[in-house]
């Protein structure tokens, strides 16, 4: 077994093992704190399953680096992934969808993406409630329980179901996302907002979604389901175009096919 393929299956390990500790908490009662407003949420589960995920990462791979949600959330995550072009490193968000997981609604998972020397070359995107498993290694294809996927074929952006989500700072009146909602209003099959990025793009990657865009998000959104679209046939750049890397602050992602349609509507 190569390394990333090794890599990879023991990120699957270390996610399900957040996933079960996830599930043991669902029903207790947990502290939510407010990060950046009331929309941007933090519990106790998040910072176990973080903790957890650390401490197993740091076990077996003393000498690999990590970015995670709520160890460095208060710095700026751009600025520590640029820095970050030397050796192999986890990108992890413990619980992508905390609003979700707090009420209840099965649309969260454990993301983890795997880094070297700037480069993804694995990927797990993990919903403990319902058990859906993604992943993915560079140049070998995209999974789904043990299932290869790959994009939707549809080629009209009228023929596609899109999603998106609200930035944190963007919940507001009169916000970008609504004004980029209300231009492909009419003009695709319908939008929906899901709640958690990681799952998005593997909706998109497994052909459930035509596309999805997303303005803000950190690298623990994106890395693991990058990768995973990517693998899928996907396309993923910025709003301007240009290929996504996990240092940008606006992604589009698609099946390839309705891309440029979906940029033009967007810009």
């Amino acid at each position: 077994m190569n390394m990333k393929n090794e890599l990879l299956k023991t990120a699957i390990e270390f996610a399900k093992d957040a996933g079960q500790l996830i599930l043991e908490n669902t029903t207790q009662s947990n502290s939510i704190k407010q990060k950046l407003n009331h929309a941007d949420l933090v519990t106790e589960v998040d910072q176990l399953s973080e903790a957890l995920l650390r401490d197993r990462i740091k076990t077996m791979y003393p000498d690999h680096w990590i970015l995670s949600e709520e160890a460095n959330g208060q710095a700026n995550p751009f600025e520590i992934i640029k820095q970050k072009k030397s050796g192999i490193g986890w990108v992890i968000d413990p619980i992508d969808g905390t609003t979700n997981f707090i009420h209840r609604i099965p649309h969260f998972a454990v993301s983890i993406g795997i880094v070297q020397n700037g480069v993804l070359i694995a990927g797990v995107v993990y919903n403990p409630f319902t058990t859906d498993l993604y992943y993915a290694a560079k140049g070998e294809g995209a999974f789904y329980n043990e299932t290869p996927i790959q994009v939707s074929n549809e080629r009209e952006i009228e023929e596609a179901v899109l999603a998106t989500g609200y930035p944190s700072k963007e919940w507001k009146e009169n916000s970008t996302v609504v004004k980029q909602i209300d231009a492909l209003t009419g003009k695709c099959r319908s939008i929906r907002l899901l709640g958690a990025s990681s799952l998005d793009l593997c909706f998109v990657a497994k052909g459930l979604l035509s596309g999805f865009w997303h303005d803000e998000l950190n690298p623990w959104d994106t890395a693991a389901g990058l990768l995973i679209l990517r693998e899928a046939g996907g396309k993923v750049t910025t709003r301007f175009g240009e290929l996504f890397n996990l240092e940008d602050r606006t992604l589009v992602a698609s099946n390839g096919f309705i891309h440029h349609s979906l940029l033009d509507i967007l810009k």
